[in-house]
């Protein structure tokens, strides 16, 4: 790993592996670079979006919420969730339906988006997953529990229940 570290009108290139390297300067440079380089670094930490905090409640009459609860991305039961549903996803924003991850170990998701370790704690206690187990929690546009899996599960085998709710057959009509 390389770094570069500016004194004066010189600039050092460090490295874990060589010895460091000095390469002259001019005061232009540094003027205009060092600006340059902490606004880029002030952009980028500032453009991280915050943990969204996730209300199964907010969502009620709105979405149809899918939650996978996996203990973390590694889990077998998990990756091959993943994979089942990597080409079948077009049918989810027709139905209303939100994807909520829930991990033990590392980030938790809404729609893509991190969610917070509070709100993945709250709904691990709300549906009584342990950390350890896979699940996969279709929950209805009313905020009830509609189906649970242990395993993983066809997007088309969600589809067909959503498809066959009443809520969801006035929606077609």
């Amino acid at each position: 790993m390389q770094r570069l570290v500016a004194i004066g009108s010189v600039l050092l290139l460090s490295s874990a592996c060589s010895n460091p390297q000095t390469i002259p300067m001019s005061n232009d440079f540094l003027n205009t670079s060092v600006p340059l380089a902490a606004s880029v670094i002030n952009s980028v930490a500032t453009s991280t979006q915050p943990d969204v905090t996730f209300n199964l409640s907010d969502e009620q009459w709105q979405h149809r919420i899918l939650l996978i609860f996996a203990p973390s991305e590694q889990s077998p039961l998990y990756q091959k969730q993943q994979q089942a549903w990597q080409s079948r996803s077009e049918g989810m924003q027709e139905r209303d339906l939100k994807l909520v991850e829930v991990l033990a170990t590392g980030a938790s998701q809404v729609n893509g988006q991190p969610m917070s370790a509070a709100s993945a704690d709250r709904l691990r206690d709300q549906f009584g997953v342990a950390p350890q187990d896979f699940a996969v929690i279709l929950v209805g546009k009313d905020g009830t529990e509609k189906q649970r899996f242990s395993q993983p599960v066809d997007l088309s085998d969600i589809f067909s229940t959503i498809d066959a709710m009443p809520m969801r057959q006035q929606e077609m009509r």
